[in-house]
């Protein structure tokens, strides 16, 4: 009797331990499921937000596919995270501020771009994307503060200090363009090369010519088709007296752009300085034939110099 008394007992200490563990494991189940449902439909409206730009042809169809991924995404109860699921609003609204953007309704862009900093006010992408629109529109006080905010938030947030630079150096500010400058070279992002030109031409116009040298053959090293490098670099050697190393920017230049007025114009004062006047004059001809409307106010000048050089040519 004993030993059955003892089995009934290990027979109930089991019955209870399944009654206390099978809700929690079934429990635990349903929530991964739902953790697993959640994570799917995550996936699926990137995939949708991801190829609207590719499968649309026209803005219209783009704002239109994603203003109903957002509604959509409002609308998923299997979306069960908040946090996730702010982060998707917050990226749908982002695309769709750029469709506006690209289509020139700023204020719409604006107002997306908005709604996204509500749902995280933490998240310094955010604040720059807004601060971009700022600026486009030429609103460069309150792009100032959005890209200062998203520095704040992320302060190796390389291209809020490139951008920033740009305001500064515009605003005449030299001394913070160039901290702003150096901050987003040391991050090294994509876009480095434009970084090292912006702070080439602060040099350049700071009179510090050996700086700014530097800062155009660094650019050139990273983009060998990058026009204006070539043309600042050759401007800088013109200066210097160095006519062949100014001359082989130009050729360069010329060969990426064969219809840019400015390097021919350069190139035409460096055959003038070398006195290969046959050369000057057939380039200052074609900055005529480039610019019939005058774009660069220098026809009067160019003509000028066509007649001068031309007596001298006979000259010799």
């Amino acid at each position: 009797m004993r030993k059955t008394k003892k089995i009934s007992q290990t027979h109930s200490k089991l019955y209870f331990l399944i009654l206390i563990i099978f809700p929690l494991v079934f429990g635990s189940c349903r929530l991964f499921d739902k953790d697993i449902r959640q994570d799917k439909h995550i996936v699926s409206f990137k995939h949708q937000m991801g190829r609207v730009a590719d499968s649309l042809d026209t803005p219209t169809e783009r704002i239109n596919a994603l203003k109903t991924i957002l509604e959509n995404i409002e609308a998923d109860e299997d979306l069960i995270t908040p946090r996730k699921k702010n982060k998707l609003l917050i990226e749908a609204n982002f695309y769709l501020s750029n469709e506006y953007f690209n289509v020139k309704n700023y204020k719409k862009a604006i107002e997306c771009t908005n709604i996204a900093i509500g749902l995280d006010t933490t998240d310094a992408t955010g604040y720059y994307n807004r601060g971009s629109i700022y600026q486009s529109i030429g609103d460069d006080s309150l792009a100032m503060r959005d890209y200062t905010q998203a520095i704040r938030l992320n302060n190796n947030y390389a291209d809020a200090y490139y951008n920033r630079g740009i305001i500064y150096e515009v605003g005449g500010e030299c001394e913070k363009a160039l901290e702003d400058y150096n901050r987003a070279i040391k991050e090294e992002p994509k876009n480095v090369a434009d970084i090292y030109n912006n702070r080439g031409n602060i040099y350049f116009s700071m009179k510090d010519t050996s700086k700014a040298l530097s800062d155009y053959s660094r650019v050139l090293e990273i983009d060998t088709a990058n026009i204006n490098a070539y043309t600042n670099r050759a401007e800088i050697y013109i200066l210097r007296q160095e006519f062949d190393n100014a001359l082989d920017d130009c050729n360069k230049g010329l060969i990426l752009d064969p219809e840019n007025i400015r390097l021919y114009y350069k190139r035409a004062a460096i055959y003038e300085r070398k006195n290969e006047y046959d050369e000057a004059i057939a380039d200052y001809e074609k900055v005529l034939d480039l610019d019939r409307h005058d774009l660069y106010k220098a026809r009067i000048k160019t003509k000028e110099s066509i007649r001068k050089l031309k007596t001298l040519a006979r000259k010799r």
